[in-house]
């Protein structure tokens, strides 16, 4: 199964498909559980600051390994690699600028 439709599916069991989000791989593979869970954390506290109404989802491996920690916007699926905390901040502001623009 291709990465997109298996994070298509993967929001669809979460019924979240037709929400805007930024999704964050927590799987084992591609960098330390320790490290993804810190930037789920950091984001979701900054999302809470910022008072923005995208979600922060968690999903398992999303086959990028080793590029790792990795995140996606959803629903356009931009797979992005490396993600800081500094530039998860920066995607929630994009995406949240795309949500009141639509």
């Amino acid at each position: 199964m291709g990465r997109k439709r298996k994070l298509r599916k993967q929001m669809r069991k979460r019924h979240l498909e037709d929400e805007t989000a930024l999704v964050i791989c927590v799987g084992k593979r591609c960098c330390g559980r320790e490290e993804s869970c810190a930037l789920v954390e950091a984001t979701r506290e900054y999302a809470a600051e910022t008072h923005s109404n995208v979600p922060v989802v968690t999903v398992g491996c999303l086959d990028v390994c080793k590029k790792g920690p990795i995140a996606a916007t959803y629903p356009d699926i931009e797979f992005k690699k490396r993600v800081t905390a500094k530039r998860a901040r920066k995607l929630i502001d994009n995406l949240e600028n795309r949500r009141r623009e639509q």
